[in-house]
């Protein structure tokens, strides 16, 4: 596998050629790590792949997951349509963002207005049986990273250690919101109680799974399930 990369303003475009499968998955991996990626926007440019097998999947989730501790953004670009029909058979492409070009990758969303999610998270707090149910409406990220911590924070002050939080209106998360997910868990279980995530949605789901995270910290479909 042969490799291209080049920088284009805040995004890294990285164009593969030939075949994902192992051999060509360690040459991607090894260029990727040639790259400073915190912060910036990284496309995967798939026109010129022919072939992607389970251990090219591999890569492209480790790439994904190197994007999320760096707080950068993947995109994967132009694949072909039996690359793509693989992709999607193994549920890794809806967990990801996909675009039909390269330009449309570059301009999906720009990465110059990430400031007003913080101003959107709204926290609620409700006690049901023996638990403080924290519920989470918005982003998870920045300023509202520090206000759910010092939510739980107060609730283990009180007493009261068993918290679930209700993640049915989350809906994305960064790395330092997994960040705070994981000090939330340690303060509770620290504290004799215990902390859930529950209801969340699949985009959040599949950035925490691919985190790995999800085998760490307790996880519930719903409340209720949470509850019990």
């Amino acid at each position: 596998m042969k490799t291209e990369t080049r920088r284009d303003a805040s995004a890294v475009v990285i164009s593969p050629s030939g075949r994902l499968d192992a051999a060509g998955g360690s040459a991607l991996e090894a260029e990727f790590a040639t790259f400073s990626i915190h912060g910036s926007r990284v496309v995967l440019d798939c026109r010129r792949i022919d072939y992607i097998s389970s251990a090219g999947l591999r890569t492209v989730l480790l790439l994904a997951k190197a994007c999320l501790h760096a707080d950068a953004e993947l995109i994967i670009a132009t694949l072909q349509p039996q690359c793509r029909a693989v992709m999607e058979a193994s549920g890794l492409l809806p967990a990801l963002k996909y675009r039909e070009t390269v330009e449309a990758a570059l301009n999906a969303g720009s990465r110059s207005r990430p400031h007003q999610e913080d101003a959107g998270m709204e926290i609620g707090e409700r006690h049901e049986r023996d638990a403080t149910i924290v519920s989470l409406d918005g982003r998870l990220t920045g300023e509202s990273v520090s206000v759910l911590t010092s939510r739980v924070s107060a609730i283990i002050e009180r007493g009261a250690a068993r918290a679930v939080l209700d993640c049915g209106k989350l809906n994305y998360v960064n790395s330092a919101g997994l960040r705070a997910l994981l000090i939330c868990a340690k303060a509770c279980q620290q504290a004799g109680g215990q902390f859930t995530l529950a209801a969340l949605t699949p985009e959040c789901r599949s950035i925490i799974a691919m985190s790995g995270f999800l085998s760490i910290i307790d996880c519930r479909d719903t409340i209720e399930a949470a509850l019990a």
